[in-house]
C-alpha cells in the first residue's frame, strides 16, 4: 500500500483510507485475496485428511499454558471464519465435500473482490 500512496503523493497525515487510494488507482487488493484463497484451500485439504489431527488441534485451540498479558492475538479460527463467513462447525462439514468446498472458496473470494474489505491504515 505504501507504494500506491507514494505514486499518488498521499501523506500519512492526510487520513485517507487504503480503500480510497485503491479506488483512485482503479485496482484491488490482490495479495489479501490470494492469501485468503490459499488459506481456505489448505483448511479444506487439512480437514479432509484423516491421517493427521493437526488441523483439529488448531481448530479446537486447546493448548497447555497461560496467555500473557495484553491484547489477545487474533486466532486462526476467528480469521478463518471471517474470511469465508461460516462458523467453524459449518466449515468442517462443508470441507468434507471437495467440489462444494472449492465452489465456496471461489464464491468467498469473489465477494471479497466486490466488497470494500478491511481499511488498513
Amino acid at each position: 500500500m505504501w507504494i500506491y500512496r507514494r505514486i499518488l503523493r498521499v501523506k500519512w497525515t492526510d487520513e485517507r483510507t487504503n480503500e480510497s487510494v485503491l479506488k483512485e488507482l482503479k485496482t484491488e487488493r490482490t495479495l489479501l485475496n490470494l492469501i485468503n484463497d490459499r488459506k481456505l484451500k489448505y483448511v479444506g485439504h487439512a480437514l479432509r485428511n484423516h491421517r493427521t489431527s493437526l488441523m483439529k488441534t488448531v481448530c479446537e485451540g486447546r493448548l497447555d499454558g497461560r496467555r500473557r498479558k495484553g491484547r489477545p492475538p487474533i486466532s486462526f479460527v476467528t480469521n478463518l471464519t471471517t474470511a469465508c463467513g461460516l462458523s467453524l462447525h459449518q466449515i468442517v462439514q462443508k470441507s468434507q465435500d471437495r467440489a462444494g468446498w472449492q465452489q465456496k472458496v471461489r464464491s468467498s473470494i469473489a465477494t471479497a473482490n466486490t466488497a470494500s474489505g478491511d481499511a488498513d491504515r
